[in-house]
């Protein structure tokens, strides 16, 4: 999971969480972001507003 204090993500902000994408055992990979659309990448990285994030963790919704 990274988070970032900006509400527009560009393909800059993604490469942390592309690098560790073949790692065993990894469930998700979540970028949190100051924005208010929720998104996905083709390659399966979720893009959440705070709100989302907030969201998930208060109903243990975080990880599958």
């Amino acid at each position: 999971m990274e988070v970032k204090a900006r509400p527009r993500i560009g393909g800059t902000e993604l490469t942390g969480l592309r690098a560790v994408a073949d790692l065993k055992g990894l469930v998700r990979r979540i970028l949190v972001y100051t924005g208010s659309r929720r998104l996905r990448t083709d390659d399966g990285i979720d893009i959440w507003p705070v709100a989302t994030w907030l969201d998930a963790v208060a109903g243990g919704r975080l990880w599958p």
